[in-house]
């Protein structure tokens, strides 16, 4: 619940506070544990939300260990009913200037168990050294055959059990140093990610114990969906998968956070272009504009080396431009919508991409076996739905069709009304193309005008045990010009001559029984002056 405007800073207050350095007296406060609670992510960014217990009482309280890469005009800050924030400092110091940021948390502490074990190890070792020596010293002393006699068994066993024990040492060391590589290379890592931390001393009035919850921004971090799209052939049923891919380099690791995905896109631009007038002028020679041009042009600058652009930009730059790939422009023209990952999830700061679903639609498919013979004499299955519900960002999609994977595509509805899907070639529609016919002559008085002709023809068989709906398409040539002058002849007669409100584009749809063949035809005959020059004749 957020407190009363009363009772927070003003945005100048608040903006000169976290310019500000905390007193000497400040710094002596003791730091408040704080935890990630929740992560919104975008593309482009996140915003963190921690949460921090306040006891009753409290006038002020410290909050260390922040990334130093969080934005800091984008710091919030509300406290349960009853606690009224006041001043807030921040500071920003090396790691090494804050202990208690580095030696307290759980991964510290289990590195510093095992180094302790692995000393005792080492120490347990040695002492086994000394008495491997001690006894050798026995060996060559020149005693009485009589005592050596006695003390042989006992040396020998003594010798037997350090030598097993040495090696059983030697054999825990190694296990210790493979448990503990890895969580020094992790430490380091956290070190490198984040060399500089913030604190920020925050005036309170606490009234009664409460919490404090603390958002920021962040880069370094962004999502993108992934598909995965499973059609049963046999019932039509067409199941349509959604997972998001997070990845983030912010500096410090969301460990058992709420994790929420967003389409938003807060770094587009929130509003259009002014509107430039429409003139209309004369049109100057192209002589003259090129003197001109060249009598005034100025060099323009050199563009920065982009080795010299990446040492000059800050750390949050440089981390952003580090993570995969994650092109906002993907996602443009769709509608903002938020997934909710379900239960707690931990995403590290190491770029590493982290999968979580994001649930499925499950869909009604009419199947569709489309041929475009212009282009290759192959069928392909096709999947038709309505297009689902919500918001559905373009990304990359995986297909599977009864089962098993057929290839890869990517999901970008757009404005599309209905949802189309291919799902690999469809080997029992034989598909035919005949060699296409083409005659030239010139026509009219005197020759005036020149005539051509196209004849194409196509043949398809349905080898299937099953009826299958066939959609042939055409692109017939379409004039631009009312001198250009074009007939057509189909047969049989289209299902449409204007596919998806496109003229031009030649549907024929039709259902084919087993083994049935069924033969298509188109005729153009395109007519233009014989001085006139055409472009996209064939």
């Amino acid at each position: 619940m957020k407190t009363s405007p009363a009772l927070l800073p003003s945005a100048t207050a608040l903006a000169a506070a976290l310019l500000s350095l905390a007193s000497p007296a400040q710094a002596q406060t003791p730091g408040t544990a704080s935890k990630i609670s929740q992560v919104l992510v975008y593309p482009g960014g996140a915003t963190v939300e921690r949460v921090a217990r306040v006891a009753a009482g409290s006038r002020e309280i410290k909050l260390v260990c922040l990334p130093e890469r969080f934005e800091a005009d984008s710091l919030q800050l509300q406290a349960d009913p009853g606690i009224a924030i006041g001043e807030i400092n921040m500071q920003t110091v090396d790691r090494e200037a804050a202990p208690e940021c580095t030696n307290n948390s759980p991964l510290d502490a289990r590195v510093r168990e095992l180094e302790d074990k692995l000393a005792g190890l080492k120490a347990e070792s040695d002492a086994q050294d000394l008495a491997l020596g001690y006894l050798k010293n026995l060996g060559t002393d020149k005693a009485a055959p009589a005592a050596i006699s006695a003390t042989l068994d006992s040396i020998k066993r003594s010798g037997q059990e350090s030598l097993q024990r040495q090696h059983q040492l030697l054999r825990s060391k190694e296990a210790l140093e493979k448990e503990l590589a890895p969580l020094r290379v992790e430490r380091d890592r956290l070190l490198r990610a984040s060399p500089r931390l913030r604190s920020l001393q925050i005036q309170v009035a606490a009234q009664r114990e409460g919490e404090l919850r603390l958002s920021y921004r962040v880069p370094g971090a962004g999502w993108s969906p992934i598909y995965r799209a499973h059609l049963d052939s046999t019932s039509g049923q067409l199941r349509l998968e959604r997972l998001g891919q997070v990845a983030q380099s912010s500096g410090e690791d969301w460990n058992q956070v709420k994790l929420k995905l967003s389409t938003s896109q807060p770094r587009q631009a929130s509003q259009p272009r002014p509107l430039q007038p429409w003139t209309l002028k004369f049109q100057e020679p192209v002589q003259v504009q090129l003197n001109e041009s060249i009598a005034f042009r100025t060099p323009a600058p050199a563009p920065a080396p982009l080795a010299a652009k990446a040492r000059s930009g800050s750390n949050q730059a440089d981390a952003a431009e580090a993570l995969p790939n994650f092109d906002a422009s993907q996602m443009q023209g769709e509608y903002a919508a938020v997934f909710e990952v379900p239960g707690l999830v931990t995403v590290a700061s190491d770029k590493q991409r982290s999968s979580f679903g994001l649930g499925s639609t499950a869909l009604e498919a009419k199947l569709y076996a489309r041929v475009q013979p212009q282009h290759e004499a192959q069928a392909y299955l096709l999947a038709d739905a309505a297009r689902p519900a919500g918001s559905w960002p373009t990304g990359n999609l995986q297909l599977y069709r009864d089962g098993g994977f057929v290839g890869q595509s990517v999901l970008s509805l757009g404005q599309e009304e209905r949802l189309e899907l291919f799902f690999g070639r469809d080997e029992m529609l034989r598909v035919t193309v005949d060699p296409e016919k083409r005659e030239g002559a010139n026509t009219g008085f005197i020759g005036a005008r020149i005539e051509r002709k196209y004849a194409r023809a196509y043949r398809l068989e349905n080898l299937h045990k099953s009826a299958v709906t066939v959609q042939v398409v055409e692109a017939a040539p379409l004039s631009q010009h009312e001198d250009i002058k074009v007939t057509t002849q189909f047969t049989p007669k289209p299902t449409s001559e204007a596919w998806k409100n496109q003229p031009g584009q030649i549907l024929w749809q039709q259902t084919l029984t087993p083994g049935q063949s069924q033969r298509y035809t188109a005729d153009y005959l395109i007519s233009y002056p014989k001085d006139a020059s055409i472009s996209g004749l064939r």
